[in-house]
């Protein structure tokens, strides 16, 4: 099942960016595009907004890889700002209940991306993901891998 996610991940990347390089930043953009399809929230917005106010590059590939794609009747909209996110890449991480963080455990976030062995992985911190109000899938959850 991993194998099947991380190529996944990479067929979708590489299609969009056709013969560009693959950049950690477009590749971590395609994890929050695939991190999507495994969260439900408990919200009817016409979005599903992606916020990374800390990190300009990561937002910059994020907006022109996602923006504007849909999701389950919902477009992509990445912002620079903090609030009202159903995701939020961000260095510092405050715990809203209904939102997904990504940033440093240690910080609180739920998921962090690492890079193992020249590989873009994430880890998860479980306690945050069950304290939320999101239900994320099993399926997911298990692609984590352990923080060392």
């Amino acid at each position: 099942m991993k194998k099947i996610f991380i190529i996944f991940i990479l067929l979708g990347c590489t299609s969009a960016l056709g013969n560009e390089i693959v950049t950690q930043e477009s590749l971590e953009a395609a994890f929050i595009f695939n991190f999507l399809k495994f969260v439900q929230w408990n919200d009817t917005r016409p979005t599903y907004d992606i916020c990374i106010p800390d990190d300009e590059n990561l937002r910059k590939v994020a907006t022109a890889l996602l923006e504007g794609k849909a999701l389950n009747d919902r477009q992509i909209d990445v912002v620079n700002r903090t609030d009202n996110c159903h995701v939020l890449v961000s260095s510092t991480s405050p715990n809203p209940d209904s939102t997904l963080t990504i940033g440093s455990l240690d910080q609180g976030a739920m998921f962090e991306f690492l890079v193992i062995d020249n590989k873009l992985k994430f880890a998860i911190n479980i306690d945050n993901i069950r304290k939320s109000k999101l239900k994320i899938s099993s399926q997911l959850l298990r692609l984590a891998v352990p923080k060392e």
